[in-house]
């Protein structure tokens, strides 16, 4: 095995999104993009296509890799369509398209009635995060607009909270109410989610008619939450990690001369191994190339990782496995980052062992 390994706990995610389903009382839209997280999208639409009303997915090779995994459920894809292409494979595929203003609407619109297709739409409205999503100015121009064509059909209304602040996303979460006025006087039974994980924590107010779970079905909750600390309180100790990664002892040898790994100011003069064990991960797997890097055991590295490889103090049985992350939010920490890119990033090259214990 010259792969790492990333072993996911399917059974870890399932019980996750009943947390979150129990905690908002509303449906749940499983966010599965970034090859969910790094957990692995098409073994995790699969396991939760009984849990999720909906997934989401940020691009549109996304959703075509999940197709048969969700079972039939929806799929929306986050980023709108920039060109035809991308319109007519949403449409073909049936998937969900992001409508951000009315450009878009008009391409959905021409290309449905070129095709003879039906489409779907969720329209994405911007509260604050200027990120995609039109303002309340003229939401309504566009709803009248889709209004008028038959073949596409206006299921959902959404938006996004852009931060941890309780008072920021109190704002927001006004204005998605006003917003959701003025898109129902069109559209009567549109499907309003407002809430990702942290928003979801927040109070039932916040959750609308949906939620869209993406860190919290992997076990973590986001950095700088605390202002959520009811929600905290009811769903953080039902919440269990769904991965750890391990790799491989490649080498074990006795040091006799030289460096350990490449020359660098922050390899260990003093104090050198009796012996040094070469762990087959190194920064091409995701892990971050300087010494203290944040994975478990970084203690014992003696060098900066190699792009293949970590040297680290000590002897070990060539086969032997350890872990190199077990919990993203340790790693995160001690990178200075948050437990969303180092998920997303240390199962790059890895090989997925799933269990459904």
């Amino acid at each position: 095995m010259q792969k790492i390994i990333a072993k996911i706990n399917l059974k870890s995610i399932e019980d996750n999104a009943r947390a979150f389903r129990a905690l908002t009382g509303t449906k749940l839209c499983a966010v599965v993009k970034a090859d969910a997280y790094g957990h692995g999208a098409e073994a995790v639409a699969c396991a939760l296509s009984g849990e999720a009303d909906m997934f989401a997915v940020a691009l549109l090779d996304e959703a075509k890799a999940i197709r048969t995994a969700a079972c039939g459920r929806p799929v929306l894809v986050l980023t709108p369509p920039s060109d035809e292409a991308m319109a007519d494979e949403l449409i073909v595929n049936g998937f969900i398209a992001s409508v951000p203003d009315l450009k878009t609407a008009e391409l959905i619109c021409r290309e449905a009635g070129r095709l003879g297709r039906p489409a779907r739409a969720h329209l994405q409205v911007n509260t604050g995060m200027n990120r995609y999503g039109m303002n309340a100015s003229v939401l309504g121009k566009v709803c009248k607009f889709l209004r008028s064509c038959p073949l596409v059909s206006t299921e959902g209304l959404y938006s996004h909270l852009c931060s941890h602040s309780r008072e920021q996303s109190e704002r927001q979460r006004l204005l998605f109410v006003r917003m959701r006025e003025i898109c129902r006087r069109y559209f009567p039974d549109v499907c309003c989610h407002l809430s990702a994980t942290y928003g979801a924590l927040l109070g039932r107010e916040f959750a609308f008619d949906m939620v869209r779970i993406g860190l919290g079905l992997y076990g973590y909750l986001p950095a700088g939450a605390e202002g959520a600390e009811t929600g905290i309180k009811a769903v953080g100790p039902r919440l269990k990690k769904a991965m750890k990664v391990y790799a491989q002892a490649a080498q074990s040898r006795k040091y006799s001369f030289g460096e350990q790994g490449y020359s660098s100011p922050e390899n260990e003069r003093e104090n050198l191994p009796e012996r040094l064990t070469v762990w087959r991960v190194g920064y091409a797997d995701g892990f971050f190339r300087k010494r203290k890097n944040g994975m478990a055991g970084a203690e014992k590295n003696l060098s900066p990782l190699c792009m293949d490889a970590c040297l680290r103090r000590g002897g070990s049985r060539p086969g032997a496995m350890t872990p190199v992350m077990t919990d993203a939010d340790k790693t995160a920490e001690a990178l200075g980052t948050i437990s969303y890119e180092v998920l997303c990033s240390v199962t790059r090259r890895a090989e997925f062992a799933y269990d459904y214990r």
